[in-house]
């Protein structure tokens, strides 16, 4: 059975808009930026910002889904999920 996210809470705080609250951020940095290269993507925890905050936003890398352990590397394997632009944190 296919599943969209790992959980839906995780599908809930990715969805939301990055001003509201809690919310998951996914960034698929440029080849050369990368600090692992066999990981296309890069997920972050943050407390919500605005689009003009650029370089003040507050965030957290992970590698686990904070609500259901999921290995985020594993089950997040395609662009459709990004939701954040390269080189915003």
């Amino acid at each position: 059975m296919y599943r969209k996210y790992c959980c839906a809470r995780f599908g809930i705080r990715h969805e939301v808009s990055r001003e509201e609250g809690i919310n998951l951020r996914i960034v698929k940095p440029h080849p050369e930026f990368r600090m692992d290269p066999n990981n296309a993507y890069r997920f972050y925890l943050t407390p919500g910002y605005k689009e003009g905050q650029k370089k003040i936003v507050n965030h957290i890398s992970i590698r686990y889904c904070p609500f259901c352990g999921t290995d985020l590397y594993g089950f997040y394997r395609s662009d459709f999920y990004i939701n954040e632009e390269p080189g915003f944190f």
